[in-house]
């Protein structure tokens, strides 16, 4: 398909997909012709026309009319597309298998648990005016490897009972997490759970049943020590749950900080319990107290923005709020193409390192020994690196060739522009408006 070094950096890159790849392709039946005469025979070829696609942002007709130049198979821009749609089940498989837990984790330094935060964050198509598709994402802290993703559209709602939680895990997760059923799903599956409190959907309660006013405990805190409470939750289904309210009141900058989004974000609408209550982290925990103190619970919670970074990494460096198109099943190959580069890139700088050390020991810059992980001492720098040299691996011609061939390139994506004729969309976005009447 493609000469030299550019075969050789693909052939890396497919080295760091499963062992099992090309008979996942099988298993899938991503391989077998749709309608007769099928033009992509292996997984290399289908891996590299998905990847081109999404990992470059490149449109279906560039894509397609570049890898046919390369000595690729010649398949159209609707082709294409249809295959996209077919592989979600098989990308969705690729990810998973790259997602083994790792052998990285400290859990000597926290209770002996495997830290895990846990969040979604949103995507959105071109010219869209809310969420088109989410990704629930679980970032194991000690060595920030991805342990489980999922795409889902707009529906998807962020819960713990999505996620593969076990013994000896703790999920760390924010306010959106708060509810009584997704915590006791994620214990009931061996797991303990760190949330931050959300009042109006999580009730807590007391020994003796009675409901707990939050708001009224975090008005007893005259230090900027964490204090505990014991509380219960009680899930609709099941019995009630033990755990602790563990709190601490903010210094008053951040405080200040805190109460500042919460007027950015309700505007009008912020009451003065609610910019009250920023001032304060609130948690609940099903953790015991002899496994973590409240002080060292707070700690906990604090390293849960590290899931928040990566997210914001792929979307600043790697475009992964560039959706391509409208429709939810091409979304989600497009989301599972982008993750699986993700993982690869993540896997490119991976091995053991321990991102939280106990005690750090300062030694002379001569006494260093390089990071056995690199990506996880500096994420955001290197993979500003990482991402266009894997993409580059990913394009199936070099420049100077690419240059040559521009002729054919050009007048293949004639042929295909000629090739197309419109077609009525089905549904338009709520706020689309005619050109001619703009």
């Amino acid at each position: 398909m493609v000469r030299g070094d550019d075969h050789s950096n693909w052939e890396q890159v497919l080295m760091y997909l499963p062992a099992d790849y090309r008979e996942l392709a099988e298993e899938h039946k991503q391989l077998q012709a749709q309608w007769g005469n099928a033009k992509v025979v292996e997984a290399d070829q289908l891996l590299r026309l998905i990847f081109l696609h999404a990992g470059a942002n490149l449109p279906l007709r560039q894509t397609v009319a570049w890898v046919a130049q390369s000595g690729g198979p010649k398949l159209s821009a609707m082709r294409l597309h249809m295959k996209m749609r077919r592989a979600v089940p098989y990308l969705h498989a690729l990810v998973q298998r790259m997602m083994q837990p790792s052998m990285a984790a400290r859990p000597e330094l926290w209770g002996g648990y495997d830290l895990l935060a846990i969040d979604a964050t949103a995507v959105c198509g071109p010219g869209a005016t809310g969420t088109d598709a989410r990704l629930h994402t679980a970032l194991r802290l000690s060595d920030l490897s991805l342990v489980h993703v999922e795409v889902t559209d707009v529906t998807g709602g962020e819960t713990l009972k999505r996620f593969p939680l076990g013994a000896d895990q703790l999920a760390i997760v924010d306010r959106g997490y708060s509810t009584a059923a997704g915590i006791a799903a994620g214990v009931g599956r061996g797991a303990d759970v760190l949330v931050r409190v959300n009042r109006g959907a999580l009730p807590l309660f007391d020994r003796d049943g009675v409901g707990v006013n939050v708001l009224v405990r975090l008005r007893t805190l005259v230090s900027h020590r964490a204090q505990e409470w014991p509380v219960s939750i009680h899930p609709e289904r099941g019995t009630s749950m033990p755990g602790r309210l563990v709190a601490i009141r903010l210094p008053e900058r951040e405080a200040a900080e805190a109460r500042a989004r919460v007027v950015r974000e309700e505007g009008a609408d912020a009451s003065p319990e609610l910019l009250e209550a920023a001032g304060y982290v609130a948690l609940f925990t099903s953790v015991p107290a002899e496994r973590l103190s409240a002080a060292r619970c707070v700690e906990t919670y604090r390293l849960r923005w590290q899931v928040e970074l990566l997210f914001k990494r792929w979307k600043s460096i790697c475009g992964f709020d560039q959706l391509p198109n409208y429709r939810d099943d091409t979304i989600r190959a497009w989301l599972y193409a982008k993750v699986l580069l993700g993982v690869i890139l993540d896997h490119m700088g991976t091995s053991l390192v321990d991102v939280f050390p106990a005690a750090p020991i300062p030694r002379a810059p001569e006494a260093r020994s390089p990071s056995p992980r690199p990506l996880a001492a500096n994420p955001w720098k290197l993979t500003t690196i990482l991402w266009p040299v894997l993409l580059s691996a990913i394009i199936p011609m070099g420049l100077v060739d690419t240059l040559a061939a521009l002729p054919e390139i050009a007048e293949r994506l004639h042929q295909e522009t000629s090739a197309h004729r419109p077609r009525q969309l089905e549904a338009y976005r709520d706020h689309y408006v005619p050109v001619e009447n703009c």
